[in-house]
């Protein structure tokens, strides 16, 4: 790409989803086993060609994908570790994996290692007042100042942490058992559960992602008692208020004709909100909570998903994607 990438044009959307039955196990390293294919896909900005977005997967795989479909293999040198992370900004890229698989680039060509991370199995990545943030499985969070050494900054939990996210004000992480960990500073962290503190409120969840729209924080789970409903909810206030996204009709039905139904990931297109989901298929949320719409665009999980001002990328199980357009979410 001959032209310098314009950043802020891309809606950037995080997904990191492993298996429920995976953490299981608290208080080890040993990174779990995921589903072969795309994890984490971005909008890395516009190109001669058009948009261009960067999807990074299982055996160490990093592709820049173009709005005409075409793709350009990035090698990396830190091996074939799962890639679960991507992380783009005026300065640098950062890609995060399994295995302490940590590395970075200035123009998102050439990619060098970065240093510290250790063993640590890296399920997320955040920037926040100046600096870098990771999210471990071990329950540490890592930091940098400049994106290429790192260290461990302290241990929040002996349980994964599965996610974490930045908006102007706040760093949160969050475990699957809804333990919500928040930083103004980046040192203090303080810890809420979500059951607890809306025990008998709402319903119970377990998340599975977190990410930052539009300087709003969305958490993404299920309900602990019902596995086939999802749940998607946001809060514009560091987490003292958490409000739903409803879905009270998807196609003119009941959303249970739809059931089950995991969401994975997220991103604004438009005046719509885009949830990357299994079988292949993306919800539509919009302002009316009655006028959702489902669209179907593989036969694969879409565990990532991602949009520049014109087109969508979806992407996920088996190295599928599909780049979708404003017409394929009419209807």
């Amino acid at each position: 790409m001959s032209k310098r990438l314009d950043f802020f044009k891309c809606c950037l959307c995080a997904a990191i989803v492993i298996s429920i039955s995976a953490f299981a196990g608290c208080g080890s390293n040993e990174p779990p086993a995921i589903e072969s294919g795309y994890h984490h896909a971005v909008c890395e900005g516009m190109a001669d060609r058009g948009a261009a977005f960067l999807a990074c997967g299982t055996g160490g795989r990093l592709d820049r994908i173009f709005e005409d479909g075409a793709i350009e293999n990035i090698s990396l040198p830190t091996g074939s570790g799962d890639l679960l992370a991507i992380l783009v900004g005026e300065e640098m890229t950062i890609v995060g994996g399994s295995r302490g698989t940590l590395a970075y680039s200035h123009d998102g060509r050439e990619f060098k290692a970065s240093k510290g991370a250790g063993n640590e199995h890296i399920l997320g990545l955040a920037y926040f007042n100046g600096r870098y943030y990771a999210c471990a499985y071990s329950g540490k969070i890592l930091s940098s100042a400049d994106g290429m050494t790192w260290k461990a900054e302290r241990r929040l939990t002996e349980k994964p942490l599965i996610a974490i996210a930045a908006d102007s004000s706040y760093l949160m992480a969050i475990t699957q058992d809804t333990d919500i960990f928040k930083t103004e500073d980046g040192a203090s962290w303080d810890l809420q559960n979500y059951n607890e503190v809306y025990r008998g409120l709402a319903d119970e969840q377990i998340f599975q992602n977190m990410l930052n729209l539009n300087d709003s924080i969305y958490v993404i789970g299920r309900l602990y008692d019902s596995s086939e409903v999802p749940s998607v909810m946001y809060t514009i206030d560091g987490g003292e208020l958490w409000m739903g996204v409803a879905s009270q009709k998807i196609n003119d039905n009941p959303p249970e004709e739809y059931y089950p139904l995991a969401i994975y990931s997220l991103c604004h297109f438009g005046s719509e909100m885009l949830a990357a989901c299994d079988s292949g298929r993306i919800l539509s949320f919009t302002d009316c909570p009655a006028c959702n719409k489902m669209t179907t665009a593989s036969n694969a999980d879409l565990r990532c998903i991602a949009a520049s001002g014109s087109v969508v990328l979806a992407a996920g199980g088996g190295f599928e994607f599909s780049i979708l357009s404003e017409k394929d979410f009419q209807g």
